[in-house]
């Protein structure tokens, strides 16, 4: 179904393009930074296994539940803070916050401390993207979101192609006899003198973001905060297309955690490469594959909204993904590992599509003073079932029904071939009432 686009009206002036591009670049250099810091801990599976002696289920739990306890706890207070205050504000604290505690979690002695500092590192994230995209749909017109959008969410996969890159050599550096021997860690552990070092140049953000000029809220719903039983209000008359649209691409996020969280263990344990092999090429691919996929989307949905399609983001970030399971399903099984880094490619490419499309289509069919607040529900829902399920059932299906570590490439396949056929199913029954909100905005 195609109908005329929804466009700015004329009376509102948007603020100049290059203030828009330079707050979304800013935003894209933070998130690269928090990128790298979640990242990075993925080539530490087997040092914090060691360290406190853990198994895949729980190190599963460090990465999965510690991040969604704090999502639960934290996301949605402040995507309502984001609504009512100025956004420069709460997206400087936020950067402040995650570089302090990034830089905490490299202290941890115990795999209590880690957890916790873990659940605090999300502070920097938790505000980064519903105060983040309430701004730019603020700084663009809706015709136009997508490409900057786009280019915020980009920065996803070069801060995790960066960390596998950058942060594996570091680890391989930092375990070398050599290093030891020539630099002081005050006491450290190769991995914990990590987390410093990442987390530490974060803090350089804050003042840029101090110095931004807030953007107008412009568009319906921007004069004045909303109360909750509004926004509630809000959610509940949209929920027909934003029940399925939550649902589906939570199934992205659990694809797309399964393959960075558990893929160099992947490597390491069928291919038996060492995380500088396992950084350098996974890491390239990522911002490769990753960034071209994200861009992509956004162009896409751009021409194709241009042309009339009201649910253009939708339909890019569906048809896109069906690829995504087919090519990362069967990239684990594959007997060595360029046959797997072929296959993984294409399904890298494909899973990331879904994010600038997610993030651009909310903010089109929901009130401005509510943009911040739906996101964070948003991210909460899909943080914690992508991430809770692809950390934590991914552990669990190696741990009790394969019994053997070296058979995660099992468990990778099956979460992944589950997971982006139902995406699919439920962005179609989201088709229709998300271009009925469009008609009617």
């Amino acid at each position: 179904m195609q109908s005329s686009v929804a466009s700015s009206p004329a009376s509102l002036i948007w603020p100049n393009a290059a203030r828009g591009w330079a707050v979304a670049a800013l935003l894209a250099l933070a998130s690269i930074g928090s990128q790298f810091d979640r990242t990075v801990i993925n080539l530490m599976v087997e040092p914090l296994k060691a360290a406190f002696a853990l198994d895949d289920t729980h190190f599963g739990m460090l990465q999965g539940v510690a991040f969604g306890i704090f999502y639960v706890i934290a996301c949605v207070p402040i995507g309502r803070l984001a609504d009512r205050y100025p956004r420069r504000l709460i997206l400087a604290t936020g950067i402040g916050l995650f570089s302090v505690l990034a830089c905490l979690s490299g202290l941890a002695r115990s795999y209590t401390q880690l957890f916790l500092t873990r659940i605090g590192v999300a502070v920097g994230e938790a505000s980064l993207t519903p105060a983040g995209l309430s701004m730019l749909s603020d700084l663009f017109p809706p015709e136009r979101l997508g490409r900057p959008v786009a280019a915020f969410f980009m920065s996803a996969p070069v801060g995790q192609g960066l960390a596998f890159i950058i942060g594996g050599g570091l680890l391989q550096w930092l375990s070398t006899a050599a290093a030891l021997h020539s630099v002081s860690l005050g006491g450290l552990a190769p991995w914990q003198a990590a987390f410093i070092i990442v987390g530490l140049p974060v803090v350089l953000l804050v003042p840029f973001f101090l110095l931004q000029k807030e953007p107008a809220r412009i568009g319906p719903g921007g004069a004045s905060p909303l109360p909750v039983r509004e926004v509630l209000g809000v959610v509940r008359s949209r929920g027909s297309a934003l029940a399925p649209m939550f649902a589906g691409f939570a199934m992205v996020n659990l694809v797309s955690y399964t393959f960075f969280i558990w893929t160099p263990a992947f490597l390491q344990r069928t291919y038996h490469w060492n995380p500088a092999q396992i950084g350098v090429s996974f890491g390239l691919m990522l911002i490769v594959f990753g960034t071209s996929g994200v861009y992509c989307s956004g162009a896409l949905s751009d021409r194709l909204a241009a042309r009339g399609h009201l649910d253009a983001h939708l339909k890019v970030a569906a048809f896109g993904f069906v690829g995504c399971g087919l090519f990362g399903a069967l990239a684990p099984l594959m007997p060595n590992a360029t046959l797997a880094l072929l296959l993984l490619a294409p399904a890298l490419f494909l899973s990331m599509m879904p994010y600038a499309c997610a993030g651009t289509a909310i903010q089109l069919i929901v009130p401005n003073r509510a943009r911040a607040q739906i996101t964070a529900l948003y991210i909460t829902f899909t943080t914690l079932v992508g991430l809770f399920f692809s950390s934590v059932v991914v552990g669990l299906i190696t741990d009790r029904v394969f019994r053997r570590p070296e058979d995660i490439r099992y468990s990778l396949a099956i979460v992944v071939a589950v997971a982006a056929p139902l995406m699919f199913v439920l962005l179609l029954v989201a088709f229709r009432p998300y271009r009925q909100l469009r008609q009617g905005a």
